[in-house]
């Protein structure tokens, strides 16, 4: 997996909060509602929906010590520009510490009954028990998806072998509020609506999807 960031002078900071700010874009456009982009596969897009997890927040100092941040579990929302800043208030780090956090819902969370919170089944990001809760949700229009109203819909989860679709984002802490852009073209790079346009269920191609989306990703 990608390893994100740069070690700085070592800083320590007594304020204990991490800020994440989370950008959505395509070919460095904001991604907003009723906009149309353009991917490099030439397909026209318009967003409808794009959800996802970021969960299990940890800290490790540059001594090997590893703070978990409890209940730290976000559905992460576009188009809910609140849900786009992440506050995490009662952790202390050093430059050079390392932040960690999953994208999706690990296996644990999975398998051991209803969750609340960000975790609700209320909140439409839960298949069933068996399949479990899916990581990250895209929906759109597309005139190259030949699909009734020609929408497209990839809903991506998995926890179980060899399609567990679980990413771990690390990345080097060294200022209190951390940048992370969703370039979402690059998710589009190899998808063609006019072939890929639904993808539900696990599986081969869904834990594809979950490394592209993971690859969307980066700290600024």
């Amino acid at each position: 997996m990608p390893f994100l960031g740069l070690t700085l002078v070592l800083v320590s900071y007594a304020t204990p909060i991490v800020k994440l700010k989370i950008t959505p874009l395509f070919n460095n456009q904001s991604i907003t509602e009723n906009t149309w982009f353009v991917s490099s596969q030439k397909d026209s897009i318009q967003f409808t929906k794009l959800k996802f997890y970021f969960t299990d927040f940890q800290v490790k100092s540059i001594k090997g010590e590893i703070n978990t941040i409890d209940h730290s579990n976000y559905l992460i929302d576009i188009f809910q520009p609140e849900t786009l800043e992440i506050l995490l208030s009662t952790v202390s780090f050093s430059n050079g510490d390392e932040l960690s956090f999953n994208l999706g819902v690990s296996s644990d969370m999975n398998t051991t009954g209803a969750h609340s919170g960000a975790l609700d089944p209320s909140n439409g990001m839960f298949w069933s028990w068996q399949s479990g809760y899916i990581n990250f949700k895209i929906e759109g229009i597309s005139p190259s998806s030949k699909t009734r109203q020609n929408k497209f819909q990839f809903h991506i989860g998995g926890y179980q072998s060899p399609y567990n679709t679980l990413r771990r984002l690390t990345f080097i802490l060294n200022k209190q509020t951390t940048q992370l852009n969703l370039n979402l073209e690059e998710f589009f790079e190899r998808t063609k609506l006019a072939v890929d346009n639904q993808i539900m269920v696990p599986g081969e191609k869904a834990n594809e999807l979950a490394t592209e989306f993971f690859n969307t990703m980066t700290i600024n």
